[in-house]
């Protein structure tokens, strides 16, 4: 799917969010210095988790995006450089429930436009294995779980990675956190491409969230606005010294 005649900007609404106060900004506040080329990675675990919990987030980004390629004014065919970071072992994906033959990885992904199947990057579910994939692909924006741990039997990346992720990422995102400070509210159609995409995962009506995703709303006049997605926005610096485990000292 290409979702460059289906979105644009005006399906999407952001806001900062301090305590219990909400403040309406735009986009910049939620990416600054968005440039087309930027590489966009989703850290997920288990294979549901990023469509669930990142889907509006990347239709966002997809949308800046596009924003880009039709202001220059020519027809185009492109596609961001978004990728997903899937957790795996040897053949079979993780999920939720059971594990998975990799071929079933699907069209979820497909359809927010992270795509083609070559952005679908299976990796090692260790903190340190997926982090060697995000340097391996030279990411820029990051989003991964509030969870992210290092295990115990984990071996160190080089010193010279951590240096040089601060020097290549833009932004960090922790996704289904308990605290957020930062919301995206995308539009019916939105919502509906995201709920498109959690149709397509193996047992859909089991996963966790395949129904509330759809109208989670809690304030009567954004009734345009069905779908709400909430992350923890950190510093380069705060993210670095979360993962700090994952690094050789030096």
């Amino acid at each position: 799917m290409h979702t460059s005649k289906l979105l644009k900007s005006s399906d999407f609404e952001y806001w900062q969010l301090t305590g219990d106060n909400r403040v309406n900004v735009d986009f910049g506040a939620f990416c600054p210095g968005y440039h087309e080329l930027d590489r966009v990675g989703v850290i997920s675990p288990c294979f549901e988790d990023g469509i669930l919990h990142t889907g509006d987030a990347l239709l966002a980004l997809t949308t800046a995006f596009y924003d880009v390629l039709r202001s220059h004014g020519a027809d185009f065919f492109d596609y961001p450089q978004h990728f997903a970071f899937i957790g795996a072992s040897g053949d079979v994906i993780h999920t939720r429930g059971e594990r998975l033959p990799i071929d079933q990885i699907g069209t979820g992904w497909g359809n927010l436009d992270v795509w083609p199947d070559s952005k679908w990057i299976t990796t090692p579910r260790s903190a340190t294995g997926m982090l060697k994939k995000i340097f391996d692909f030279q990411i820029n924006r990051l989003f991964l779980p509030h969870d992210f741990k290092l295990g115990t039997d984990e071996s160190p990346l080089p010193a010279y990675a951590r240096k040089m992720f601060d020097t290549r990422l833009k932004s960090v995102y922790y996704y289904n956190t308990p605290f957020p400070n930062i919301e995206i509210r995308a539009s019916h159609q939105v919502a509906d491409l995201v709920q498109k995409s959690i149709d397509q995962l193996p047992d859909a009506e089991g996963v966790p969230g395949h129904q509330a995703q759809k109208h989670e709303v809690d304030q009567p006049t954004r009734h345009n606005f069905p779908s709400v997605q909430r992350y923890r926005k950190v510093s380069v610096d705060h993210f670095l010294e979360d993962v700090k485990g994952c690094f050789e000292i030096g």
